[in-house]
């Protein structure tokens, strides 16, 4: 057993856990006949209630419940206190009193009062149903609290209420709020069709007009499997497949998102240049693209070339993952990268030996 200065809470229920008590030491640390500070044994004693052995269980309940309440119910409200140890007593205790506190201690994950919510007497439900604040973090509380079969008449209708007024009814504003913005962008987008400057990829155009491409050799991209899902996405390929690749460097500039994610893929360097032209391309689409491993070469090779994009740190590293982007571009990045990300990169098998070797490099510099 440890010596007297290291008994702690975590000391103990790890040797627990190992099983490298004797019964009979574990009959004592239930018993509640440890030297611990009482924020120590608290945990110890919650941790042992659940034991498969009834006699340790029902001991170690005797000796927290012979503990003041007061002293548990401060350590059930400290924020200080340990998560891990503060979720043993959410697991062990059946007092009211504790339960709120522990409910309203912000230590105290989601995920611990949700499955709390499940098993909760009426008198403990009521609690949790009026801690919205929890509920709206997490919405699975209010879903598991549903679900409890002690659940009462009158917790059951505010958890119905609560549901109603942040869920159901956010959800609807949520639908009508798409369903107008899309509505505006279509707007929108036919406007820009029609006023929109070609100038900025003129070259593109001449270039598609003077090679003669013709619009078999650009293929357009398959869509991924939750892509073939979206009926928007479906219209706006199929829109696609049919155009030629001036029609297709003309939407690739002036098109939205949607379109962007489609045409950027696209094989021809031409259409995936205008794609990447778009004056509406924002820095989340461009570390998005930075990312893919679906896209030309030549279009990382554009984002590498625009230092208002590489000088975001995102975007950066999404490139310097990317097997298929440009070493050149690449090399040049990894030095700006943190410690963290460089002790990452250094063992990444996923990245060229060249950039494994420099991430090595810059890790061991900047270590020390």
């Amino acid at each position: 057993m440890s010596t007297a200065t290291d008994l702690n809470a975590t000391t103990i229920i790890a040797n627990l856990q190992a099983g490298a008590y004797p019964r009979e030491t574990i009959e004592t640390i239930a018993r509640g006949f440890l030297p611990l500070p009482q924020e120590d044994l608290i945990p110890v004693l919650a941790y042992l209630m659940a034991s498969a052995d009834q006699e340790i269980a029902e001991l170690a309940a005797a000796s927290l419940h012979d503990i003041p309440s007061r002293i548990v119910h401060a350590f059930a409200s400290n924020e200080n206190a340990s998560a891990e140890h503060l979720e043993l007593l959410v697991r062990a205790s059946r007092d009211r009193a504790i339960l709120e506190a522990l409910i309203r201690n912000r230590v105290v994950s989601d995920n611990a009062i949700a499955e709390l919510a499940r098993r909760a007497d009426p008198s403990v439900q009521e609690v949790i149903v009026i801690n919205q604040a929890r509920i709206i973090r997490s919405r699975h509380i209010l879903d598991e609290l549903l679900e409890n079969p002690l659940l009462s008449p009158d917790a059951r209708r505010r958890a119905l209420e609560v549901r109603e007024e942040f869920f159901d009814k956010k959800a609807r504003l949520a639908l009508l709020a798409e369903e107008t913005a899309t509505a505006e962008e279509a707007e929108r987008e036919a406007e820009l069709f029609a006023n929109v400057n070609l100038d900025a990829i003129r070259d593109l155009l001449e270039q598609a007009e003077a090679e003669k491409i013709a619009d078999k050799k650009s293929e357009t991209p398959n869509l991924e499997s939750n892509e073939a899902e979206d009926p928007t996405k479906v219209s706006v390929w199929s829109q696609i497949a049919t155009m030629t690749v001036g029609e297709k460097v003309q939407l690739a500039f002036k098109g939205n998102k949607t379109v962007r994610m489609i045409l950027v893929r696209e094989r021809s360097r031409l259409v995936a240049g205008a794609t990447m032209r778009n004056p509406r391309m924002s820095e989340s689409e461009v570390e998005q693209i930075a990312g893919m491993r679906n896209v030309e070469e030549e279009v990382l090779r554009l984002i590498g070339m625009r230092r208002d994009w590489t000088s975001k740190y995102p975007i950066a590293l999404a490139l310097i993952k990317n097997p298929k982007a440009p070493i050149g571009v690449v090399l040049p990045l990894i030095n700006r990268l943190n410690l963290r990300d460089l002790k990452s990169l250094k063992d990444d098998k996923g990245v060229s030996e060249a950039v494994r070797v420099n991430a090595r490099k810059f890790f061991l510099a900047k270590q020390k």
